[in-house]
């Protein structure tokens, strides 16, 4: 065998090898593409009331699926200066957010947070209502509430479907224990966090 056909071997040989490695990287990185398209962050909010566009957020938390917060920040209304009943349920005072930053300050990192992903929310159509231009940007929004409210089986004759329950209730029923007192939006995304990891088990 002649040198130069020895050199074409070795040269042919290490090409497929080298097409093989490139072709090894590029599904790699199909994968993670996929992966972070796929990847799920768990959204709560404190709110001055029920009814948006009337009220408005007074506290926003994004947490990841390893458990990081994304986003944990009061938010400071801009239309409202009190807010006595909702303020009796979290325990957001107006006082506690004066410095805090306004949600349009907060928007372009919601929307970092939440886009090209999965968002898990427990009460999916009452929060969705209070961030509907930043969630566009998500690849799915879905409620945790609905599916936990068929695992409990509490059954709603006149509604003729599953009682809704509250988070707390969905939190006890799987084991949460709360590290800190609930209806904070961050450890309310904790909570839902665990609630939707035993649904996605059954």
């Amino acid at each position: 065998m002649s040198v130069r056909r020895l050199a074409l071997m070795i040269l042919g040989s290490a090409f497929t090898y080298f097409q093989y490695q490139l072709k090894q990287l590029f599904a790699s990185l199909d994968f993670l593409q996929v992966a972070m398209q796929k990847m799920t962050v768990y959204l709560d909010t404190e709110t001055t009331g029920l009814s948006p566009p009337r009220d408005e957020i007074l506290e926003i938390g994004i947490l990841d699926d390893q458990g990081r917060a994304l986003i944990d920040s009061l938010v400071r209304p801009v239309n409202h200066s009190m807010w006595p009943g909702a303020q009796a349920i979290h325990g957001i005072s107006p006082a506690d957010v004066a410095n805090a930053p306004t949600l349009d300050e907060l928007r372009s990192g919601i929307i970092e947070a939440v886009k090209g992903r999965e968002v898990v929310i427990y009460n999916a159509v009452f929060d969705s209502r209070f961030l509907p231009a930043e969630l566009e940007y998500a690849a799915e929004v879905k409620c945790c509430m609905l599916p936990f409210a068929e695992v409990y089986g509490e059954w709603n004759d006149f509604r003729q479907n599953y009682k809704w329950q509250k988070l707390t209730t969905a939190a006890s029923y799987v084991g949460y224990q709360w590290p800190a007192t609930a209806h904070r939006a961050i450890e309310d995304c904790r909570a839902t966090r665990a609630v939707w990891r035993y649904l996605s088990q059954l």
